[in-house]
This record gives structure tokens, sequence and C-alpha cells, in this order.
């Protein structure tokens, strides 16, 4: 079996290996939780799947322990966000915790469905500029470093995917929506899109991410939550194969060595696959070909 936190406490001194989902709290930067994680589970690694800005809340996938390794090869394809924004002004960070950098009135004739018929426009496959406040790097350093200088770099656009736009409430100038979208998405700059579109800009007031991939808001631990389970020695870790949700193969003693040290291996499997012991012990993942399975990233133990 894969370890989990079940049955030890948080400092017990066994390492925690496997994927932890938990509830962002608002004005936490995702290294703030990686952070605090280290620090309530005595955990010596700990990573994170996908960057949240400090304004949003929601699902932020934590990787502890040789889990890793392993965020490469999650399958966090499609995110799901609520975001209220507000129409009739534009903030430089795209959201609210900017600055307010021009004011418009909005349209008197805008309704429901003009609003939609905005949206469609940028749903599909379509090119989207990132903000000028983000993570993205520009010659070795964050893009939001440079804009706090006053340093506007020209951002090159990137091809990301809207898959849906549902309105969930419209009463202007305030409108709340539903946005399932590729991992990439800058939920920020697509508010951003709608508001220029529409001629009286628009920012971010409230952004939740319910979704990323498999991992949903159901199962997101609050902080709080986290530091008693573990506490209890009870903490729901995602063991890493589990996480993955790719196909499996098991492989007997003498393959499982060879596995482990780099070696290809005799095992059916085609694509990439979780590659387990005959004991259940979880051993990496490889790739499968014509019979035999090549190591793509391994576990240490």
């Amino acid at each position: 079996m894969e370890p989990t936190l079940k049955n030890c406490s948080a400092g017990c001194g066994v390492e925690v290996e496997g994927f932890l989902v938990v509830d962002k709290p608002r004005g936490w930067t995702s290294h703030d939780v990686v952070a605090w994680a280290r620090r309530a589970l005595k955990a010596r690694k700990v990573g994170h799947t996908g960057t949240l800005d400090p304004l949003a809340t929601g699902v932020l996938v934590l990787a502890l322990g040789q889990a890793t390794k392993f965020i490469p090869f999650l399958d966090e394809g499609e995110k799901e966000y609520i975001v209220k924004l507000r129409l009739g002004a534009s903030t430089d960070t795209d959201d609210a915790e900017g600055k307010l950098i021009e004011q418009k009135e909005v349209p008197e004739d805008l309704s429901q469905w003009k609003f939609e018929d905005a949206c469609r426009r940028f749903t599909g496959k379509v090119l989207q500029r990132p903000p000028l406040f983000s993570a993205l790097h520009h010659r070795g350093r964050r893009l939001y470093e440079l804009a706090r200088k006053g340093e506007l770099v020209e951002v090159s656009p990137r091809r990301i995917s809207i898959n849906s736009i549902e309105i969930l409430d419209f009463c202007p100038p305030s409108v709340r929506l539903r946005v399932a979208c590729s991992r990439g998405t800058y939920v920020r700059a697509l508010v951003r899109d709608i508001g220029e579109a529409l001629r009286c800009g628009a920012y971010v007031e409230d952004l939740r991410r319910t979704r990323s991939g498999p991992f949903r808001e159901e199962k997101a631990l609050a902080l709080e939550e986290v530091e008693q389970l573990a506490s209890d020695g009870q903490l729901p870790v995602i063991p890493i194969g589990e996480a993955l949700g790719l196909s499996r193969v098991r492989l007997g003693a003498e393959e499982t060595m060879r596995f482990i040290h780099g070696g290809e291996v005799s095992c059916p499997g085609t694509g990439k696959v979780t590659v387990y012991a005959e004991d259940g012990a979880f051993l990496g993942v490889g790739n499968g070909e014509g019979g035999r399975v090549r190591p793509l990233r391994v576990m240490s133990l």
C-alpha cells in the first residue's frame, strides 16, 4: 500500500508522501500555504500544482514528500472557477487589489444577452494576453516584480482554451460567472478582455477555484482542519499513484529492482503507466511500448 498520514501524527518523523487538497484562504499566496504546510506537517518537501492569486480562494493541491516529483504527471487539464466581476472600471492588476486606472459608465442598454454575446467571443481556443501583474518570467524576473517598479513589458499572448462561461447572476455592475478553462488561463485577463469588449472595463472582485482536474472543492480542507486531522493522525492524503489516475502495472521482485534503478522491464502496458511492486508499493511512472516499460520517474525507496 502507498503511505498516507493515517495512524501517524504530524510530528512522528515519518515523511508523508501524497497529495493533499486544501482550501486556500483569501489574502494568502500559494507560497504562504506551502510554507505553512511545511511547519504544520513538519514536512521537508512541500510543493503545489498550480498558483492561485492572493485574492483567490479554493482548491489548491499540495504535493507532500516525493509527490513533488510527480506533479508533471497529474492531469489537471481543466480548471473551474466562480468569479464575481465588476463592470465600469479597470485596475492595473485586473482585480480588486490593484490601483484604479480608469472608470467608465456601464452601457444603459447592456442586457444579459449582450453580455453573453461578448463572452462568446472568448470561448474556445483563443490567444490571451497575460496580466502585467503575474508570476510569469521575463528575462529572469517575475512580471509582477517589474510592474511594481513601473517597468511595463510587452507580454506575448498565449494560446489557451475557455471551455465554457456560464452566467450565474447578472446584476450590473456586478456579474457572477462560472468559468471552465485550460491550465494557464488567467481569469483576471478574461474579465479584463470582456470589459474591453463592452467598452466599459471590468475587474475581478472575488475569485474561487472550485475544481482543478479531478480535485474538487468538496474535498478541500480548511487549514484549521488540516492541523486537527494531522494531530489526530487521520489526514486524508491521496496516494501518489491513485492521484495520477493512470493505468497500473505490477512487477515481480526482479523487475522491481531493475525498474527502481532506471532499467527497462518486460511488462505489458502502453503509454504512461503507474508501476507497482508485488506488495502494492508504488514505484513510479513509466512509459510502455512494445511489451516493455521504461522508467520516467521513480520513487526513492
